[in-house]
This record gives structure tokens, sequence and C-alpha cells, in this order.
């Protein structure tokens, strides 16, 4: 859950304490789990080595813990929120003691423009990217390409919002799902919050769409760019750098 831009930070609060609810909100992310493993276990097979991996905005690790459940791969971890980072390393010690992960604190951007070009066989990402300004996640796109190895993966489980009324009825579903988890559980100032989120996350400077995205990756070089999943408004999609 890296910060939109330098300095914001929307998962600071109560939002990032709670954040297990979240996920009881969506009860498909198992699903989407499964779907990001099976395309990072795709591009591994018959590779050799170990190879170099990022997550950004790696939160409590539930991404990360994919890559690292390749086993192919060496993964650094990138968020601006260390409360999200204590939790991922108190879930991932194992894997920091062996080596094989690296969590770093700091902005997604200025993380990724420190490092040199074709740095990383895989760049995945999970629920970051829409939370972006759409000037923040075009630089962080351009950023992505261009550390990205030749042939590499890209994968992100996102919220990608689709034309007309099939993004209000997403739309729809997700707030009553959260309706659901929380009222029984009398979180109503975390209800607020969440729903004040997602209306903030449909402001024009903010939303991202499903056909603009797929087209401004196709734009900055990349290939076999498609949703490859998709539950209402949460989706998968992966791409291949030429």
């Amino acid at each position: 859950m890296a910060a939109p831009d330098p300095g914001e930070r929307r998962f600071s609060g109560r939002l990032s304490d709670e954040y297990d609810l979240w996920r009881l909100a969506r009860p498909f992310i198992g699903e989407v789990h499964e779907v990001v493993l099976a395309a990072v276990r795709s591009f591994t097979e018959g590779r050799e080595g170990r190879l170099p991996a990022l997550d950004i905005g790696m939160g409590d690790g539930a991404i990360t813990s994919l890559l690292l459940a390749d086993g192919m791969l060496a993964v650094t971890g990138v968020d601006n929120e260390p409360k999200m980072l204590e939790r991922a390393r108190e879930r991932l010690a194992a894997q920091l003691a062996d080596g094989r992960l690296e969590i770093v604190l700091d902005d997604a951007l200025q993380f990724l423009a420190s490092w040199p070009s074709n740095s990383f066989d895989v760049i995945a990402s999970g629920y970051v990217l829409h939370n972006l300004t759409t000037d923040y996640r075009a630089r962080l796109e351009d950023e992505i390409h261009r550390v990205l190895a030749p042939s590499g993966l890209f994968v992100n489980a996102d919220k990608y919002a689709q034309a007309g009324e099939a993004h209000h009825q997403a739309l729809r579903y997700q707030v009553n799902s959260f309706f659901d988890v929380l009222l029984p559980r009398e979180k109503y100032e975390l209800l607020r919050e969440w729903v004040l989120h997602y209306v903030e996350d449909e402001a024009p400077d903010r939303v991202m769409l499903e056909a603009d995205a797929i087209e401004r990756l196709h734009d900055l070089g990349l290939a076999d760019v498609e949703i490859v999943f998709r539950h209402y408004m949460d989706a998968v999609l992966t791409a291949r750098k030429h």
C-alpha cells in the first residue's frame, strides 16, 4: 500500500490497524491470490537460479508471501507505512532470516528511481495502484517498465474500474460487503472510513479505468496485457516486457 504521492499515506490510521476486516469483506481474496501465484509459477517454470522480484506496496506481506511461495524468487518488498511493514516482518520473519526477503521503508516512486534499468524479473503489486493519483501512477508505471527486465512479468491484483453500469454494480457490491462485515461487529467508524475511501477512489484524478490502464501499459511497450481474473471491480492484470 504505497502512498499515492510523497507524504500521502491513505492507510496510516484505523484502516491499517484493522486491515484484516477488509479481507473479510472480500471472501474471494483466496481466488485472487491463486491467480497471482499461478501467473508467477507459469513465468518461473523451467528457469534456473534465483530471480529478483519486487512487491510494490507490500503492506503486511500478502503478495510477498505468494512470491516467496514460488521458491525461485528473491524478493524485495517496499512500502511507506511503518505499521504495515512491522506486521510483514513478523509474518515473514523466517524468509527475512534466510536472506530471501528484503523489506524497505520508502516511497515507491523514489525507491524505483534509485534502481538501474532491467533490475527485476518479476514486479508484483496488490491493491496499491488504484490508490494513486493519475499523475503519480503514470510516473510509477514508467519506472515499473524501466526496471522490469526484458521478458519480465508484471502482475497486479487491484481495483480496475469497468465502464458504465458494470462499475456501478461492482461499487454497490463492495460497499454492501463492508456493511455486511462491519455492522455486526459495531465497527461504525471503520465502516465510515472504508466507504469514504472508496468514494475518494472514484475521483477523476484517481479512478483507475481498465481500458485506460491497458492502453497505457501497451503504449509503454508491455505485451500480452490482459485481465486474467475479475470479481466485480477486483481484477488481476498480467503483462510482459518485450
